[in-house]
C-alpha cells in the first residue's frame, strides 16, 4: 500500500452506521437527528477506503435487511461494512451520474466509467449495474491511471514458457490470443507483449475501449461506448495506415474476429484477448462466434491462456510437510512431495498469508495439424489430442511446478483451479 494514502484522513466515520456494530434503530435515531453524511460524501469515503486497503473492486450488493459493501483483493472478497437499506437507491445513484449512467434507470444493467483523484494518485473507475432482487447491484472496478506497462519477465512466465511466447512474438503476421477468464490479467499480458516487440522500426497501431495504458511507441485508437466508431470501424481504418502491429482490445463478435484475422491474413501481426475456459477453448469461442474456420485455420498462430494466482507472502512464509487440505487435483499429483509452503499471516499481508499474484499458463502453438483440424471443424476432444501430441503443458502442470517451488499454495491452488 502507497504511504501517501495511509495519510489520507476520513472523512465520514462509517463505522457508526455499521449494522454490524450497532442495532438499526440507534442508526435511525442518528438519521433522524440529521447526523447521517450526505450520499456523495458517503460514496467518497467508501471509495477512499476502498483505495487505501488496496481493493481492485468495491461491490455494493443490496440484501433485504440491508447494503452489504464488500471490496475484492486478488480474486478474494472481503466485508467493508453493511449499512442500512434506506441509503441503497442514493449511494448508486451517486456513482451512476459520476460514471456518466442513467441515475433513473434502475431496470436494465447499465455500464460506464469515471476517474478519480485519491491523492496523489490518478485511478480510472469502471462501474456496472445490475438489478437484482432487492435493488439495484453495483460494482465498481478501480484501476491505477499511467501504471507503468509491464514487461513480459515480470509476469510469471517459466522459462520453457517465455521461449514458446517471444518465439510467437517475432512472427512477421498472425493472429496471437491472449485467452482467460475475467480479470485474468489479459489486458496486462497483451500490453506486455505488445512492449516486448516494440521498436523504432515497427508502425503499432492498437484499437481499445477504453485505452488503458499510454504507449509512446504507439497509435492508440480510442473506440466509442455509443457504437458510433466500433472495434470493426477502427480495424478497417487502419489497415489503410500501413501497420506492423495491431493490437485490439477484446474480441467479443464475429465481426471484430473476422476483420482481426484478415488484418493478420494481409501480412500483420494482430494481438488481441478473448474470454475462454482454455487455451484450446479460446478456438471455439471464435468458431461460436461465427468466424469461419478457413479464416482462423489461415491466421491463428497461437493461444495463452492464463489464470491469476495468489503469491505466498516473503514476510510469512513458512514450509510444512503434509497439505491439509486433502484430495483435489494437485495434492493427488503432489503425492510423495515432502515439503510444501504457506503462508503464517503476518502484518504486511494483513493475516492472509498471501501477498501479490502471479499467473499460471498455458501456450498452445498451431502447428500444420492442428490447422487442418481447425478448417474441418474437429472436435475438442481431437484438438486436445492433437496439442499433446505436440509437448502441449496445461495450466495444471504449471501450477504444479508452482506449487513446488514455492511461488503460491496448494489451498490457493484449489481455490483457483479446483
Amino acid at each position: 500500500m502507497i504511504e501517501e494514502l495511509k495519510n489520507i484522513p476520513s472523512k465520514v466515520s462509517l463505522e457508526q452506521f455499521d449494522l454490524g456494530n450497532f442495532s438499526k434503530e440507534k442508526i435511525r435515531d442518528l438519521f433522524k437527528m440529521g447526523k447521517v453524511p450526505t450520499a456523495d460524501a458517503m460514496a467518497e469515503e467508501i471509495l477512499l477506503r476502498a483505495v487505501k486497503e488496496g481493493a481492485t473492486d468495491l461491490h455494493i450488493e443490496p440484501q433485504e435487511a440491508e447494503l452489504r459493501i464488500r471490496l475484492g483483493f486478488e480474486g478474494v472478497m472481503k466485508r467493508l461494512i453493511s449499512l442500512p437499506k434506506d441509503i441503497a437507491d442514493n449511494l448508486a445513484s451517486v456513482f451512476k451520474t459520476r460514471g456518466g449512467l442513467n441515475a433513473f434507470e434502475r431496470k436494465k444493467p447499465q455500464e460506464g466509467r469515471f476517474s478519480a483523484n485519491i491523492g496523489p494518485l490518478q485511478y480510472d473507475i469502471r462501474i456496472s449495474t445490475v438489478p437484482v432482487m432487492y435493488g439495484e447491484r453495483v460494482a465498481l472496478r478501480i484501476l491505477q491511471k499511467n501504471a507503468r506497462v509491464a514487461h513480459i519477465e515480470e509476469l510469471g512466465f517459466s522459462q520453457e514458457n517465455l521461449e514458446k511466447i517471444r518465439k510467437l512474438l517475432k512472427r512477421p503476421s498472425g493472429l496471437f490470443l491472449v485467452s482467460g477468464p475475467s480479470s485474468s490479467g489479459k489486458s496486462t499480458t497483451v500490453y506486455a507483449a505488445v512492449n516486448d516487440i516494440q521498436s523504432p522500426e515497427k508502425n503499432i497501431i492498437t484499437v481499445e475501449n477504453p485505452i488503458e495504458y499510454k504507449l509512446e511507441f504507439a497509435s492508440q485508437v480510442p473506440t466509442s461506448s455509443d457504437k458510433s466508431f466500433t472495434f470493426v470501424d477502427a480495424l478497417k481504418a487502419i489497415l489503410r495506415q500501413n501497420p506492423n502491429i495491431i493490437m485490439v482490445g477484446e474480441i467479443r463478435d464475429a465481426e471484430t474476429g473476422i476483420v482481426a484475422a484478415e488484418a493478420a491474413l494481409t501480412g500483420n501481426l494482430v494481438l488481441s484477448t478473448i474470454l475462454s475456459s482454455d487455451a484450446v477453448g479460446a478456438i471455439f469461442r471464435l468458431l461460436n462466434l461465427g468466424v469461419q474456420p478457413y479464416w482462423l485455420a489461415s491466421t491463428l498462430i497461437g493461444v495463452l491462456y492464463q489464470q491469476l494466482v495468489r503469491t505466498i507472502c516473503p514476510a510469512c512464509k513458512e514450509q510444512y510437510e503434509e497439505p491439509q487440505e486433502k484430495g483435489g487435483t494437485l495434492v493427488n499429483l503432489l503425492a510423495g512431495q515432502s515439503k510444501f509452503f504457506r503462508g503464517k499471516g503476518c502484518e504486511k499481508c494483513d493475516g492472509t498469508g498471501y501477498f501479490g499474484r502471479t499467473a499460471l499458463h498455458e501456450i498452445l502453438t498451431i502447428d500444420d495439424q492442428m490447422r487442418d483440424l481447425i478448417y474441418q471443424k474437429a472436435s475438442l476432444l481431437q484438438l486436445k489430442e492433437a496439442a499433446r501430441s505436440t509437448g502441449f503443458e496445461n495450466i495444471f502442470q504449471d501450477g504444479l511446478k508452482k506449487v513446488s517451488a514455492g511461488m503460491t499454495s496448494v489451498a490457493e491452488f484449489n481455490r483457483a483451479l479446483g
